[in-house]
């Protein structure tokens, strides 16, 4: 989830260049996130949420994962180092160990993964049919995917952002591809995401020097009425979705 400028804005009508297909956006790491960032408790949750379901993906000691549109990597540290760790992404990403087809599918053989791991991909890919379709093609039978991505969020290009998606249509994009949904849940509920939008709209208005004591007090806010939502009711709306699905 990178920040987006103070004004987010649309993309031009016309004239616009050809971008990649797969950009992921990560949230940087907790350790450089401080108290005054406007993103900090989502980026706090966000990566323990995601650690807790990678449990779930049952990865054999000696496995390979996929992480499909990898950035910079920030999930490698949920599984041991004998697991064979794929880093793939398209050409210009010095981190990915495994370069993407232009049209951004994986140059893997059918049922080669054990797992997969999509963490704020979804939204930045241009076909999520096709993108779920090769996370589905690259597992093995009983393989399974772990998948986040936004609910309700602002726009934040990188460099394009196309996607939102509610609890039942992510399900269905999901299940559509042929998985089936062993776990589905929601990272920061309606009410602190509420905040979060207001608190965003704020410091995109603001001047610089404001932003620190807004984002301060806003994500102080965010974390409070966070914990007073249940998670059956992030199920059904938050900021970010994440699931486990496993290949039948």
């Amino acid at each position: 989830m990178g920040e987006p400028s103070p004004e987010p804005h649309a993309p031009e009508s016309s004239g616009r260049r050809d971008v990649p297909l797969f950009e992921a956006s990560r949230p940087p790491d907790i350790r450089e996130a401080p108290r005054w960032h406007r993103l900090s408790y989502i980026v706090r949750v966000l990566p323990e949420a995601l650690e807790r379901l990678a449990a779930d993906l049952e990865v054999p000691e000696r496995g390979r994962v996929l992480d499909y549109g990898c950035a910079d990597v920030p999930y490698r540290r949920f599984f041991p180092a004998t697991v064979e760790f794929v880093a793939a992404d398209l050409v210009g990403n010095p981190r990915a160990t495994l370069q993407l087809a232009s049209d951004g599918t994986v140059p893997s053989a059918d049922g080669s993964f054990d797992a997969v791991l999509s963490t704020q991909v979804l939204e930045h890919v241009s076909d999520p049919e096709l993108y779920l379709s090769e996370c589905f093609r690259v597992l093995r039978p009983g393989g399974r995917m772990l998948l986040s991505t936004h609910g309700i969020m602002v726009y934040h290009p990188d460099p394009v952002d196309y996607w939102r998606w509610t609890c039942a249509g992510l399900d269905r994009a999901v299940r559509q591809a042929g998985f089936e949904v062993r776990r589905f849940e929601g990272v920061m509920g309606l009410a602190a995401t509420g905040l979060q939008l207001f608190q965003d709209a704020l410091c995109f208005r603001a001047p610089p020097r404001l932003r620190p004591p807004i984002a301060l007090v806003g994500q102080a806010l965010v974390a409070l009425f966070d914990r007073l939502q249940s998670a059956e009711r992030k199920r059904h709306n938050a900021l970010v979705f994440a699931l486990v699905a496993e290949k039948p």
